[in-house]
């Protein structure tokens, strides 16, 4: 069986290959959710490639009207052979539509068919005609070899009382739900006929989203299949005296994870963690949300960390998202192509919590991290973390370790009431492999980021 190119971005990937040929694939979703995007945006690029595409809308409007549409697609082809098929007679006459689809079928002779939707041909006919009608649809398709796409407006109930789900080699799933105010739109493989063994993320829905370019899709993040070997190094924090409590630094390829309130240092630490591995020459990414760039360069200037030299030599990149409108798959293949782009060592992720919004379930925000983070350890990795705690608070009143649990190590920045007044203390909570230094830090942030003053101060 051959593969041919879906003309969208991650799907072959997805798919073990890309589409099948010969093959029925359906396209199911109800209004709105992509179902003719899809299809135009795949016909499209096989007509580019050279490939023979037909195009058959089943509409009641006029030609002219139909082309105008079809060209409100930035990345609509000219080369698209467009027959459209009479919705009216379709309806009440499918027979007859049947003998015109294969005329048009006789005359074109296509490698790559479209016919949008399908579910309408036979509309209110009784369901055991529309059954035969279908049949005889699908002996007609299989006697043409080519790689067909047909739509269908179907819910997820629909989807599995239809009996275009069977008669099709596969089913791809459209959905778009409103989470607070946007649309998350997802891509579900329902049905991929003797191709499982091929396939690849297919065991949840994809995210994706629609733009003038069309359709893109963003599958879960794989882990390296061929890993770095686990290094024995110590990469340094910046903090001197931190990297004595952790009997040389953070070991190679972990994961740490920084809690704390807001105004503790959570950044800073995360700034000396870059600024000490760009000194040593290392390729760094920071990523953020709350802060741009732009600010977060002058910030880091104050404490004497020029990053603009770094930036502009490729040594460090910074992703900065709008965490109101990322979408986490996404986010993490961006990470990932910087990632390996520059084969960076160290990499400091700013404010976790913010992708709150978008993953609101706390297990799925942990999923989503954890294949972030076996990723990083794969390419080689470490990581710093940082997730903000609302209040104050002191280690033993540490909230859920929802993410922590995925920590090689956690430090802790807090608050503690000491002598009637606020001072900032640290503490190691977790560092796998390493006896580390259990006591009670005091510190401060200075005009060179974070240092420590006290060692073992009382609590009140």
């Amino acid at each position: 069986m051959k593969h041919c190119s879906s003309g969208i971005a991650y799907l072959d990937e997805v798919l073990g290959g890309g589409l099948p040929k010969p093959s029925l694939i359906l396209i199911g979703g109800t209004a709105g959710a992509g179902k003719t995007t899809f299809v135009l945006q795949s016909l499209s690029h096989a007509a580019e490639n050279g490939e023979t595409s037909v195009y058959m809308p089943v509409t009641s409007q006029s030609f002219e009207k139909l082309t105008d549409y079809l060209h409100s697609y930035p990345f609509f082809s000219e080369k698209i052979l467009v027959r459209p098929v009479d919705r009216s007679t379709a309806e009440k006459d499918p027979l007859t539509t049947l003998l015109d689809m294969g005329n048009i079928l006789a005359s074109t002779n296509p490698d790559r068919l479209v016919i949008n939707p399908l579910d309408t041909l036979g509309f209110g006919f009784p369901s055991h005609e529309k059954r035969r009608f279908l049949y005889s649809f699908d002996s007609m398709i299989q006697d043409w070899s080519a790689l067909t796409m047909v739509t269908g407006e179907l819910n997820r109930p629909q989807i599995h009382q239809s009996i275009l789900p069977h008669i099709a080699d596969g089913v791809i799933y459209l959905d778009k739900e409103l989470m607070g105010d946007r649309v998350v739109r997802k891509m579900e493989i329902m049905k991929w006929r003797g191709m499982g063994n091929n396939m690849h993320n297919t065991s949840s829905a994809h995210e994706f989203k629609i733009n003038s370019n069309g359709i893109s899709i963003f599958p879960k993040l794989q882990s390296n299949s061929t890993p770095r070997p686990v290094g024995e190094g110590r990469l340094s924090t910046g903090v001197n005296d931190l990297d004595d409590m952790m009997r040389g630094g953070i070991p190679e390829q972990s994961f740490i994870v920084v809690n704390g309130g807001a105004g503790v240092g959570k950044t800073i630490m995360g700034l000396q963690f870059i600024f000490a591995g760009l000194k040593q020459g290392e390729h760094c990414i920071i990523v953020l949300f709350e802060e741009k760039q732009e600010q977060l360069v002058h910030e880091a200037g104050r404490m004497g960390w020029n990053l603009e030299d770094y930036i502009k030599n490729g040594q460090l990149q910074i992703i900065y998202s709008n965490p109101n409108t990322i979408l986490p798959d996404e986010h993490n293949l961006i990470i990932k192509s910087c990632v390996e782009e520059i084969d960076a060592k160290r990499l400091f992720y700013d404010g976790v919590y913010n992708l709150e919004s978008a993953l609101p379930d706390a297990l799925d925000l942990k999923n989503h991290v954890r294949l972030l983070i076996d990723f990083l350890k794969g390419r080689g990795v470490t990581t710093i973390l940082t997730n903000e705690v609302p209040e104050l608070f002191t280690p033993e009143k540490m909230p859920e370790p929802y993410i922590s649990s995925l920590a090689d190590g956690i430090i802790m920045l807090h608050f503690l009431d000491h002598q009637n007044r606020y001072e900032r203390a640290m503490s190691i909570l977790k560092l796998r492999g390493t006896d580390h230094d259990r006591s009670v830090r005091k510190y401060i942030i200075g005009n060179r980021g974070i240092e420590m003053v006290q060692k073992g101060f009382a609590v009140k």
